[in-house]
């Protein structure tokens, strides 16, 4: 990944540990996350949403370990309480699968999920997106376009 692809100008990068998408010699998946502490958007939607963009474009991938609530707290700076809030809130949209003493796992891709309910979830999301784009007064040309943008910064991703 790129300072590029991740817009970055004056934020602090953090590593989880060294960089995507190998594996360590303990099994825990190498993490990269962007965390920006002046922004607006609490820290554990930042992280949720970044450990999400690399489970869908492959640079984590089912059954990789996560790094340990400590760990991950001790490398961001945070709260364990907020790495903690992370996974848990991962785990509830089937991210993430929670093991009682063995850690955070990337979850088996989800393929029993009818149709409907694929749609239903995805249309949620595009509501939302859509609202905030005009509730800040952008045009639908202008929506589209970032839309499709980021849909192909995240099939790069995927196909390197």
């Amino acid at each position: 990944m790129t300072a590029d692809f991740l817009d970055i100008t004056p934020t602090v990068w953090h590593y989880i540990t060294q960089s995507a998408p190998q594996v360590s010699r303990q099994g825990v998946a190498y993490v990269f996350l962007h965390i920006d502490y002046n922004s607006r958007r609490p820290i554990y939607q930042q992280a949720a949403e970044q450990i999400k963009l690399k489970v869908v474009s492959g640079i984590l991938r089912s059954g990789d370990r996560m790094p340990s609530i400590r760990e991950l707290s001790r490398t961001l700076k945070i709260n364990p309480t907020t790495t903690a809030k992370i996974y848990n809130e991962l785990a509830h949209e089937g991210i993430l699968v929670l093991r009682q003493g063995q850690g955070a796992f990337v979850a088996p891709k989800i393929e029993s999920l009818a149709p409907k309910e694929v749609h239903r979830m995805v249309a949620e999301h595009a509501r939302k997106m859509l609202v905030e784009g005009l509730r800040l007064g952008l045009t639908r040309k202008e929506i589209d376009l970032i839309v499709e943008e980021e849909f192909r910064k995240i099939r790069k991703v995927k196909d390197e």
